[in-house]
């Protein structure tokens, strides 16, 4: 009798936990494609709305790339540079995927906030040849 009360106890644990994930659903991400390549950043969008926005990163290019967000008023095209790079600790970095060879592919998860943001290759002279885009979240 006992084997039947604990799973008796177990089913109704389960159709508990059901009945309270159905009744606060977790909200959705945004999906973003993006590709990188000699030298660009390209978004299936550029635009988002607040909360979870899940960014999945190609390297269509031929050498090493890597994706960074950061978070500014500054435009993309306007990031000041010292010796070719966009000094990460002046923003507010809200995530990257480093260092992505050539063909790869890998993702970034994040949570933004309404705002502007610039997404950027922040590997040397990659922000100066135009590796740069802004990205806007509502």
């Amino acid at each position: 009798m006992r084997p039947r009360t604990t799973l008796g106890a177990l089913i109704g644990c389960v159709l508990l936990l059901s009945a309270c994930s159905a009744a606060s659903p977790s909200p959705s991400a945004t999906a973003i494609a993006a590709t990188l390549k000699e030298y660009a950043i390209q978004l299936s969008s550029t635009d988002a709305k607040a909360g979870p926005v899940t960014f999945t990163v190609t390297n269509s290019g031929t050498m090493v790339h890597e994706f960074v967000v950061l978070k500014t008023d500054v435009q993309a095209a306007d990031l000041p540079l010292t010796n070719g790079e966009v000094n990460e600790d002046d923003f507010t970095s809200m995530g990257e995927v480093a260092d992505l060879a050539a063909g790869a592919t890998g993702t970034l998860a994040v949570t933004l906030a309404a705002g502007h943001y610039a997404i950027i290759c922040n590997l040397p002279g990659h922000v100066a040849q135009g590796m740069v885009t802004d990205f806007t979240v509502r």
